[in-house]
């Protein structure tokens, strides 16, 4: 009953933005979150990227602790939902992945297919090239070499969250470079073929 009555004080603070209530709380729950995504999640930065993003959301909504009464349920949900959005993405991603693959595959001979990945090849490239030389870097190392989130901010002397932050709008903008610029060479690649 203590621990209730002193989340929901915690909570009450926090709700008024107090910092230092929000980092007692914290590390009241980090362990706990931890674990639960854990038992989805079988990768260690992935783990604890999603623990950021259950405290991230806390303190974004934090007008609405009002309504909360059972602080570790409340933290379980934000983490069980972040933790499905995550598989839904990765399956969507996925998805999209498989119908790119297949459509460059059955779209012509050999030697298409080989320009074709020539051409994906180089717009990834070209991606990872626009990055800012930072951020470029950190993807480099994280991809490229298969570094840690840890290892990296080791490397760089700079914070695992900077790392995080940095690896996740790479991740966006390449992304979007892609979007932008596959469906346009695939199309035209298609409209040869096709005799458009």
């Amino acid at each position: 009953m203590l621990w209730i009555n002193q989340d929901l004080e915690l909570l009450r603070q926090i709700a008024e933005g107090d910092e230092h209530a929000f980092t007692t709380l914290y590390h009241r729950y980090e362990a706990h979150i931890l674990q639960v995504a854990s038992v989805y999640v079988k990768d260690r930065d992935a783990s604890r990227e999603i623990v950021q993003d259950v405290f991230r959301k806390l303190w974004e909504n934090r007008d609405k602790l009002s309504e909360v009464r059972d602080m570790r349920n409340y933290l379980f949900i934000i983490a069980r939902n972040l933790i499905f959005n995550r598989f839904k993405k990765a399956a969507h991603e996925m998805a999209v992945h498989k119908d790119l693959l297949y459509a460059t595959e059955t779209a012509g001979s050999d030697t298409d297919y080989r320009v074709r990945n020539r051409e994906c090849e180089h717009l990834l490239h070209t991606a990872i090239d626009s990055l800012p030389p930072q951020r470029k870097r950190i993807y480099q190392l994280a991809r490229e070499k298969g570094m840690s989130y840890e290892e990296i901010a080791h490397e760089l002397r700079i914070s695992r969250f900077t790392v995080k932050n940095h690896m996740s709008q790479a991740l966006q903008s390449i992304r979007l470079y892609l979007l932008q610029h596959l469906h346009t060479t695939i199309a035209a690649a298609l409209g040869l073929l096709m005799g458009w």
